[in-house]
């Protein structure tokens, strides 16, 4: 906190007092009730939160400093009763509390760059579609999240980041992230940006096409993590040895499809998500999420948002043999959801999920999810 507060005031001073230097502050609640059926545990109540403060300090016309805080309540059913391995809530993190991002951002149109903490997600691998849903997967895929450290809710990490629009239609994101994301110590989020040559970086770029009158929007990704990771295809003739190779490569693409648009406010919308990570070296080999998103198909007094969404993860059981997954093949997720505004600042969002997880024992469990979600703002 010290450390940011000097950084504003030695950027602030060197600035010309005819700048317009602006300071803004938001603050974002968004909680969730559930209960589930699952193998163990079977109807616990849970009540889970992430509470973020974001404060900005505009200098001139084009320069910024942000700085987020936050805290995260609740326990992780997904782990430790559903053993869902994408994580059915987005929100779940226990609790943590602490700082979220915190960077220098210059931004002019569509060109930036960022240098600070960070949460890959923000920028990288996102699909306004899939913004609606509760579960993790359609965030951002899982391959992502149980392959690599990558710095994404709740935690972040340090990178420099940009977009150049190369023209009207096409831009071109980048990012070098520190290949281990900022460990929370005990329960407190703190801001590290250490290297390890072992932890690696993490190197992203993902173009975007804006096509058919801006209906599709198409990302292709690719990253690289040059950090070491368990061989999972060991063959294990080496008792007490854990072989490492350095690198594990992902690519992705996100689409967002206008399918149709009655009017300015009434919209149906498509996503697709998938992933492919290197095998020898990942948990989730390749991901699969598609889902429609209808804005507005109901006359209420206020905007609602009604979703269907299904993602499917295929597990390298073979060769992941530690914790809950050790025997996970795949593991499919269709959520129900619907969104209504009741006021600008408090929507509330009931939904419902179907997880199957089948084993490659030939068991499969099939949790069912119930939740209701609030999200204020202040």
């Amino acid at each position: 906190m010290l450390i940011f507060s000097v950084g504003i005031y030695l950027l602030t001073l060197g600035q010309s007092r005819a700048q317009d230097i602006q300071f803004s502050n938001e603050t974002i609640y968004l909680s969730e009730i559930l209960t589930y059926t699952a193998p163990s545990r079977s109807g616990e109540f849970h009540f889970i939160g992430w509470f973020l403060n974001n404060s900005t300090l505009k200098l001139g016309e084009h320069h910024s400093l942000k700085l987020g805080l936050m805290l995260t309540h609740g326990g992780e059913p997904s782990v430790n009763s559903v053993g869902d391995l994408q994580v059915f809530s987005n929100l779940e993190a226990g609790f943590l509390y602490g700082f979220n991002e915190v960077y220098y951002e210059f931004n002019k149109d569509d060109l930036w760059f960022k240098l600070g903490q960070v949460d890959i997600n923000s920028d990288f691998a996102v699909t306004e579609n899939g913004l609606l849903f509760t579960h993790s997967s359609f965030g951002i895929d899982p391959a992502t999240t149980l392959n690599l450290p990558a710095p994404t809710y709740p935690v972040t990490g340090g990178s420099i980041t940009g977009q150049v629009p190369i023209s009207a239609y096409f831009k071109l994101r980048f990012g070098v992230f520190d290949g281990q994301f900022a460990i929370p110590k005990n329960d407190f989020l703190r801001i590290d940006w250490r290297l390890s040559k072992d932890e690696g970086m993490l190197y992203i770029i993902e173009p975007e096409l804006n096509l058919f009158q801006n209906k599709l929007t198409q990302k292709l990704g690719f990253y690289y993590h040059s950090g070491l990771f368990l061989d999972r295809a060991y063959d294990g003739l080496v008792q007490n040895e854990m072989p490492m190779i350095r690198g594990l490569s992902t690519f992705y693409t996100v689409s967002d499809l206008e399918l149709k648009r009655w009017n300015s406010d009434r919209a149906l919308g498509l996503f697709v998500q998938t992933a492919w990570s290197q095998r020898n070296v990942s948990i989730v080999s390749n991901y699969l999420g598609i889902g429609l998103r209808a804005t507005n198909l109901f006359d209420t007094w206020e905007d609602n948002q009604l979703g269907l969404a299904v993602a499917h993860a295929n597990v390298n059981s073979d060769e992941y043999n530690s914790g809950e997954w050790s025997y996970l093949d795949t593991e499919t997720v269709v959520e129900i959801t619907f969104q209504q505004r009741i006021k600008q600042w408090l929507n509330l969002q009931p939904y419902l999920q179907f997880i199957y997880m089948s084993e490659n024992r030939g068991e499969v469990t099939t949790p069912t999810i119930y939740g209701f979600r609030f999200n204020w703002r202040f």
